[in-house]
């Protein structure tokens, strides 16, 4: 059973004409270098929190976060609420809000049933974030969740919370932060989730290593509990973009790759990247974007799909197994093969002119009952194989744990 509870949120307190933009930031882990430094230039950014103190050391990180709770830069909230985010954003050329419900969610073993993972996790990744974990007893940054419905007299509740900050972010995103304090509501929230499956969008590392830590802290309840984000499956702004494939292989020839991809994919040169949109867009079998470091351009139909497995429909999926596996690592015979993420078409073909790539995998989203449906077997998908858009950003409220 889902428990989703209101909590007493740590909020920041502005000085007056501060912008609450100052404040705040995305995730962690979708920060580059230089956005990283121009976050930390604010000396109350929560980056100076999320992505380390001095020397990355986690105890100066929890000595900077307990200063700005004495000097009031954080303040608790004067009871326990649940919190209100709403993003409205503009995708393929339709304005769309997506409502997010804040709030303190139980950790529980995916075996339990309530809360289903749809990715696979890294261990490194998780053992960062228990050590900051440990160092604070804060959750400063929220897990996102999927939930199957919004009840009406939720909706209502929802639409009275009053508005405590709103800021518009660098890629167009307007930002709004509200308070949900009636009592009614919040009993009507808890009630309503306690029915329902949550499926874990984003965040799987930040909810296994809650879980981790609730294990080590044995009768402490406050810490049985993890910042999340709940949106609703219906939800109009719930947006999925794809995470597209650069790699660099050690022996790499273009001739070489389209040779070996001849022989999975059904292979077709094309002019331009809308066209390569538009073929994967129509497609109805596996079919991916190949862009080469020599500008050359090419669409793979999976000549033999699988039948039966939802699994390897997915394009995250046939790109690991059949070009990443089959044929990348015989070329490589044995060196180092680099990889990165990009879910910006434009951002994949500045990286390939860079020169450091080798070549890209254009990949399409999944849709979203696929990856429930995939969720609710209990199968996981290949690692970044969805793009959750936008963000849900952290600074907001942080959830404080003694």
């Amino acid at each position: 059973m889902v428990q989703f509870l209101p909590f007493r949120g740590l909020l920041p307190s502005l000085e007056q004409e501060e912008s609450i933009a100052a404040r705040v930031s995305p995730p962690y882990d979708v920060i580059d270098d230089e956005e990283r430094r121009r976050l930390q230039s604010q000396p109350n950014n929560v980056t100076r929190l999320t992505l380390g103190g001095e020397e990355g050391s986690y105890e100066k990180v929890a000595l900077l976060l307990e200063d700005w709770i004495a000097k009031g830069d954080l303040r608790p909230d004067k009871k326990d609420c649940f919190y209100l985010c709403r993003q409205s954003f503009t995708e393929a050329g339709i304005e769309l809000t997506r409502t997010g419900i804040m709030g303190r969610l139980l950790v529980e073993p995916y075996e339990e049933g309530g809360i289903m993972p749809h990715e696979e996790t890294s261990p490194k990744v998780k053992e960062d974030r228990l050590n900051l974990l440990r160092a604070t007893a804060t959750h400063l940054e929220s897990i996102f969740c999927i939930f199957e419905r919004l009840d009406e007299e939720v909706a209502t509740g929802l639409a009275k919370a009053p508005e405590l900050f709103s800021f518009l972010d660098s890629s167009g995103v307007k930002h709004s932060f509200a308070r949900v304090s009636s009592k009614a509501t919040n009993k009507a929230i808890s009630l309503m989730l306690e029915k329902q499956k949550l499926l874990i969008a984003d965040g799987h590392h930040r909810y296994e290593t809650a879980l981790r830590y609730s294990q080590e802290n044995p009768g402490d309840e406050k810490k049985r509990y993890v910042l999340a984000t709940l949106v609703a499956s219906n939800d109009s702004g719930l947006v999925v973009r794809p995470t597209h494939r650069l790699y660099a292989a050690g022996g790499f020839s273009s001739d070489s790759f389209l040779a070996l991809a001849a022989k999975e994919f059904g292979m077709w040169e094309l002019s331009s990247m809308d066209e390569m949109a538009k073929v994967m867009q129509r497609s109805r079998r596996p079919t991916l974007g190949f862009v080469m470091k020599d500008g050359r351009r090419f669409v793979g139909e999976q000549l033999r799909p699988a039948k039966d497995d939802l699994l390897a429909t997915l394009d995250t999926y046939v790109c690991e197994e059949a070009v990443h596996k089959r044929i990348l690592i015989p070329m490589a015979e044995g060196k180092e093969i680099k990889v990165d993420f990009d879910h910006d078409a434009g951002s994949v073909e500045r990286k390939l002119a860079s020169g450091e790539w080798d070549m890209a995998v254009m990949l399409s989203p999944p849709k979203l009952e696929t990856i429930w449906s995939l969720a609710l077997g209990g199968r996981k998908m290949p690692k970044k194989s969805t793009y959750f858009w936008p963000k849900v950003w952290s600074g907001l409220v942080l959830y404080r744990m003694k």
